[in-house]
């Protein structure tokens, strides 16, 4: 009998309990629960612990798949504006999330078709945990400007964090209509799909990630995962040796459990 192995963050881990002894099936059962929250290192100059450790994870979207700094300020022509417009992003990079998101409040009560603040808005939001507040910030940006491909990036990002894993879908597909060559986009699709048990359209979105972007560790580790749960471990040992060799360090832990006569 094979235990299921424990991934780290920006992983997923898939499995089932029965009477404290992990089984080895690959129905609903094996999910377990999702990571409390999703770091995306969205803000410029902030970085967060990589590697907490023993965190049960599931399929999720690459933290690089979303490290876009918050919009910046130009044609900003208000004074008052474009002080609160600074202050909310420097508050953000200085970690003070609550401070940030009052000052963002404050656009676009002054600039109600500031997209770029409704934009760092929702990232504020985010980080905060204020899933619904993101979604419509958001949401608000695409309706001034329905190709902001960076706010259906994250919009799908929050609908993900929430299990709406549907219209997270929805989000990745819009950004890769508008954008049909960004990596990240695919990457994020692949990882929805494969919450929704959906492990072949996860293996094409992986395909086209790593097509895009020839060293994305990730991709090639999930695709192995997802191979793994199609039980093609002969394919899935390939691309976990793949991307061990990228230099992603979870993929060790794969390779001992279910490579060793591969």
């Amino acid at each position: 009998m094979r235990y299921l192995f424990f991934l780290f963050i920006s992983l997923f881990l898939l499995y089932s309990c029965n009477s404290g002894k992990q089984q080895e099936t690959r129905d609903g059962s094996e999910i377990a629960e999702m990571a409390k929250k999703i770091d995306p290192d969205s803000i410029a100059k902030l970085e967060t612990e990589k590697n907490p450790v023993d965190k049960p994870m599931l399929m999720q979207p690459s933290k690089e798949a979303a490290k876009e700094p918050p919009a910046g300020m130009d044609n900003i022509s208000s004074s008052a504006v474009s002080q609160e417009f600074r202050a909310g992003t420097d508050s953000y990079e200085k970690g003070d999330y609550t401070g940030g998101i009052k000052h963002f409040e404050k656009v676009v009560s002054m600039d109600p078709e500031n997209r770029k603040a409704y934009y760092n808005l929702g990232l504020g939001r985010y980080y905060v945990n204020d899933f619904q507040g993101a979604i419509g910030a958001f949401t608000n940006a695409l309706k001034i400007s329905p190709e902001d491909t960076l706010s259906l990036l994250y919009r799908g990002l929050v609908y993900y964090h929430i299990n709406d894993f549907r219209n997270a879908i929805k989000d990745y597909s819009k950004a890769i209509d508008i954008n049909p060559n960004w990596s990240k986009a695919y990457y994020n699709r692949g990882t929805a799909r494969g919450r929704m048990k959906d492990y072949n359209g996860a293996i094409l979105d992986f395909n086209k990630s790593i097509e895009l972007k020839e060293d994305n560790a990730e991709a090639y580790f999930n695709r192995g995962i997802a191979y793994h749960m199609l039980g093609n471990d002969y394919e899935a040992c390939y691309d976990w040796n793949k991307a061990k060799s990228l230099g992603y360090f979870n993929a060790e832990k794969a390779i001992q459990e279910y490579c060793q006569d591969k």
